[in-house]
């Protein structure tokens, strides 16, 4: 590796940079791939010098949410962490997020880093992590993808090539994830022991229901959501591992969720089940970096998810506003979940575009349980927007929805009008895919002045 290429490419990205933040721009993946031209090795240089302070979260969801979790606890634990927070997660965003906070200077850095199933094959080996995270395979972006095998298979040979000191952090719970534990690692499992949560079967899209070592129908003695619950194989010898990480009595609380961990209390500011999950991986993860018990059940009692991620944002002085990202059947069936239980009216903003990082193929709104929002006897109108709003309002249309449903052109314009006419006593939850998130979050946070996690 030539030094000198080295210092060009980081000086190219930072002026790159600076030049988008003067545009507005945030500049979060053009500055990592000017560099990535300048010196494709790249990586290497901070592999290096990171010196295997390094995680790296992949798998279909959660993982933005599970790399924020882990960067806190890391920070409550006074190290100094450099992060790809807003999910620009293929080569060009971890190397642009790496030239951006990575000190020149001395003194010890660690990083997490949030990485495309598609891309950590190509991180993993200049990087030398110390531990990665997969957190769970769904269908997800199908045009990109094809079928989930085919990721799972990805993420897999991936994980082969890891560093022998590389501790493989898996879950449990999902049995397209276990199966892809590498042989002769240091593998780590994290997984939901027991709920209080109704967690019904109805509507619930299971991706991995075959056994991927024979092929026999897997059996559930507990199911949570999609296909993750207590599996086992009735053929061969493929089953749930026990976690070592394992969160007990999970159940609602003062809208969030409590669960019991190794004698203490965690409480996240989501009612979302499937944040759990993200919690217990970053907890995990915590431990394996050596972060102090006492910093871990400290922080455990206040996990927030923020950034988009069933985040709670006042506009306006007092409207509750709820933002999720949704993008395949799975996480949306979750998102629909919460927004079924709620005890306050609702009203509903959905956002569905079909640009390159959003997913070209939107047909996964068929195989999402709208339906179920009819259980939720309060909620007052529904507003499709994006890209592909008119399907969207199809959709709602199949699923008995379509009396109270309005296209509005502009995503914007149809988190205005939804905030405009709703009423004192509403909660307006907006569901969008991943193009428009951060734009409406920006919007929101700009009426409110401040957000509040959920």
């Amino acid at each position: 590796m030539q030094t000198w290429r080295v210092w060009t490419a980081i000086y190219a990205a930072k002026i790159t940079k600076r030049l988008l933040s003067l545009l507005g721009r945030k500049g979060t993946t053009l500055p990592g791939a000017v560099a990535l031209r300048i010196c494709p090795d790249l990586l290497n240089y901070y592999g290096k010098k990171l010196a295997g302070q390094v995680v790296l979260v992949t798998g279909t969801n959660g993982k933005t949410t599970t790399s924020n979790l882990l960067t806190n606890f890391l920070r409550k634990d006074g190290r100094n962490v450099v992060s790809n927070s807003l999910g620009a997660n293929l080569i060009q965003g971890i190397a642009a997020a790496l030239i951006e906070g990575v000190s020149g200077s001395g003194g010890k850095q660690s990083a997490v880093l949030e990485v495309d199933e598609a891309t950590i094959a190509k991180v993993i080996q200049p990087l030398k992590p110390s531990a990665v995270i997969v957190t769970n395979f769904f269908r997800d972006q199908m045009d990109r993808y094809g079928e989930v095998d085919t990721v799972v298979n990805m993420v897999g040979d991936a994980l082969q090539l890891s560093p022998a000191e590389t501790t493989v952090i898996l879950n449990a719970d999902d049995p397209l994830v276990s199966s892809i534990a590498p042989d002769g690692k240091k593998v780590l499992y994290y997984g939901v022991q027991s709920s209080d949560i109704d967690m019904d079967e109805q509507g619930e899209v299971r991706d991995g229901k075959f056994c991927r070592k024979c092929g026999s129908t897997l059996h559930y003695s507990l199911y949570h959501y999609g296909q993750l619950g207590f599996f086992k194989c009735p053929v061969c010898d493929f089953q749930r591992r026990i976690p070592d990480q394992a969160a007990e009595r999970v159940r609602l609380h003062e809208g969030g969720i409590r669960f019991d961990l190794d004698g203490s209390t965690g409480f996240l500011h989501s009612p979302a089940f499937y944040n759990v999950y993200n919690a217990l991986a970053a907890i995990t993860a915590a431990k394996v970096l050596g972060v102090k018990q006492q910093v871990v059940e400290r922080e455990m009692q206040g996990l927030s998810t923020g950034l988009g991620r069933m985040e709670r944002i006042v506009t306006n002085g007092n409207q509750d506003t709820m933002l999720a990202l949704v993008k395949n059947p799975t996480g949306c069936n979750q998102v629909l979940r919460v927004v079924s239980q709620m005890e306050k009216p609702v009203d509903m903003v959905f956002i569905l575009n079909d640009r390159y990082a959003d997913g070209t193929d939107v047909s996964w709104i068929w195989d999402t349980h709208l339906e179920r929002l009819r259980e939720q006897k309060c909620l007052r109108r529904i507003v499709a927007a994006g890209t592909r709003a008119h399907d969207m309002a199809v959709r709602f249309k199949y699923a008995g929805l379509g009396d109270i449903t309005t296209i509005c052109e502009g995503d914007l314009e149809a988190v205005d009008r939804a905030l405009g006419e709703l009423p004192a006593d509403h909660t307006l939850f907006i569901l969008s895919t991943y193009t428009s998130l951060y734009a409406v979050r920006d919007h929101l946070l700009a009426k409110g002045r401040a957000a509040v996690e959920a």
